[in-house]
């Protein structure tokens, strides 16, 4: 039999297209699917448009509150039951074949927690046009990539090059076995851009890795998009501090790897410093330095838990 996978779409305000996304779940090659709106309580016609579209795997599930961007990623998670998770952005798109070309591989070893493909890059509107031709292709900064990767290795990559860079995708680019989430827990809700690369990291540390060298997804990138707007206003300039205490708390780390992440952190904080010298010296101070230095005070005591708490099998 065919396990379920569970395409998990958080969405707000997503009315231009939603639908369009929709239509590419429901279109997939793979039948065995649940699709979940996690509607983060959208002002627009969201919700609406979504159940519209009239599929039975449907299910839109709206939020009386809006919450951050990445809780809503680890709700629309919480709410599947699926064997494996396939994100897709609101705004983006699956080819058809996506699900079935993901799930097969990972079916191919059970040790493989994470799968990923390139995507295709749509750039519309967005203030920075050159976007696309910059990131069209992460994954080639990997040394090497087979159909299936030992993780530790491609973590260790990323370590040597500081975590500057999400080299395996965006969400929609991504299929995770729940087995992995259940193992590493959820997305960081601390972190505003990169919460991302940060999971793929703390997976690959204990799992392998598929790749899948084709194109399965197309990646918008829009003046409207989280990425454009935390890039816009700055607001995920704390986010690298965050990353490397997420990836400090992964149990069976070498004491060279830890030690180079706290390396890591340690640059991480004084650019942070400095950053936020810059806002006092403008009458824009940010709390995000305070609450880390708070959370470190806890942390020292055993009080501060830094992930979402570990899925529930």
């Amino acid at each position: 039999m065919s396990p379920l996978v569970s395409v998990c779409i958080p969405a707000y305000n997503a009315e231009r297209w939603i639908a369009g996304a929709l239509e590419s779940a429901v279109g997939q090659t793979y039948e065995e699917l649940e699709i979940v709106v996690a509607d983060n309580a959208s002002t627009d016609a969201t919700a609406e448009l979504a159940r519209a579209v009239g599929d039975p795997r449907i299910r839109v599930e709206s939020a009386t509150e809006t919450i951050g961007a990445v809780a809503n990623h680890n709700r629309a998670i919480r709410l599947s039951h699926g064997a494996f998770v396939k994100f897709l952005h609101a705004d983006d798109l699956l080819l058809p074949t996506c699900v079935e070309e993901m799930v097969a591989l990972a079916r191919e070893d059970e040790s493989i927690g994470l799968v990923f493909a390139p995507r295709e890059v749509l750039v519309e509107e967005a203030p920075d046009p050159e976007w696309g031709e910059l990131f069209a292709r992460p994954h080639d900064h990997f040394s090497s990539l087979e159909r299936v990767n030992d993780g530790r290795r491609l973590f260790r990559e990323l370590l040597d090059a500081g975590f500057e860079a999400n080299w395996v995708g965006e969400p929609s680019a991504v299929l995770i076995t729940r087995s992995a989430l259940e193992h590493v827990g959820l997305l960081n809700e601390r972190l505003l851009q990169i919460a991302d690369l940060e999971l793929w990291a703390r997976i690959m540390v204990s799992c392998r890795v598929g790749f899948v060298d084709r194109v399965l997804s197309v990646y918008r990138h829009h003046g409207e998009s989280g990425t454009a707007r935390n890039a816009s206003t700055q607001r995920d300039w704390f986010d690298q501090p965050w990353l490397l205490e997420g990836l400090l708390a992964i149990s069976g780390l070498t004491p060279e790897e830890r030690s180079r992440l706290i390396a890591l952190r340690r640059a991480a904080l004084r650019k942070a410093g400095r950053h936020q010298l810059g806002r006092v010296a403008r009458g824009r101070p940010s709390t995000e330095l305070p609450r880390y230095v708070a959370f470190r005070a806890r942390a020292s005591l055993g009080k501060a838990p830094l992930l979402a708490p570990a899925l529930v099998s």
